[in-house]
């Protein structure tokens, strides 16, 4: 296991994220409408995306997560109502992070703002490509229309591990109250 920096690009945006190995999270990319709205929404789709329209995403407990500056450069979108918080900084518009609420013992960092000199080794290969349905042309990695059985299990085991652990607090992304630490875009850029 390693610690590996969260930063976003302009670097106002600095953080930990602690005892990164492929054992502690899950290394997916996903192919949903929702974060290829995400993207467009940030202003740069080339930037974040795959060339099929994929996001590559690192999921691990938010007690996991240290952010010690740039906090208050935290901002979120929530695609549709009740959608999961995509939280990303208002210095540069780097995407950070998406997670469901405070009570899920659950984040998804992007891996472009995922730095050190072990990121590959930490994070570990693609565990699985979800939402290929929503992919743009065909990816050679054949991701699954939605979410096969594996990648079901592979977040509902991590998830339940998590939560048994009380690993979803502390989180960086929300208040003791529950509410997300910056309030939701109330307009949704998609295009």
């Amino acid at each position: 296991m390693t610690d590996l920096i969260l930063r976003c690009e302009c670097g106002e945006l600095e953080g930990t994220l602690k005892h990164v190995s492929p054992a502690s999270g899950n290394h997916i990319v996903c192919y949903c409408n929702d974060c290829q709205g995400f993207a467009k929404h940030l202003g740069n789709e080339q930037k974040w995306l795959d060339k099929w329209g994929g996001t590559d995403i690192f999921q691990l407990a938010p007690a996991a997560i240290d952010i010690h500056k740039g906090a208050d450069q935290l901002r979120c979108v929530r695609m549709t109502p009740g959608g999961i918080y995509r939280f990303y900084t208002a210095c540069c518009r780097t995407p950070i992070a998406n997670t469901i609420s405070r009570k899920h013992p659950f984040a998804g960092i992007l891996t472009a703002a995922i730095h050190g000199v072990n990121k590959e080794q930490a994070l570990g290969p693609v565990k699985c490509y979800v939402m290929g349905k929503y992919a743009k042309g065909n990816p050679p990695t054949h991701p699954h229309p939605k979410f096969s059985l594996q990648s079901l299990w592979l977040i509902i085991r991590f998830m339940l591990k998590n939560k048994i652990k009380g690993t979803n607090v502390p989180t960086p992304f929300f208040n003791d109250d529950g509410k997300a630490v910056a309030a939701p875009d109330q307009k949704v850029i998609r295009g």
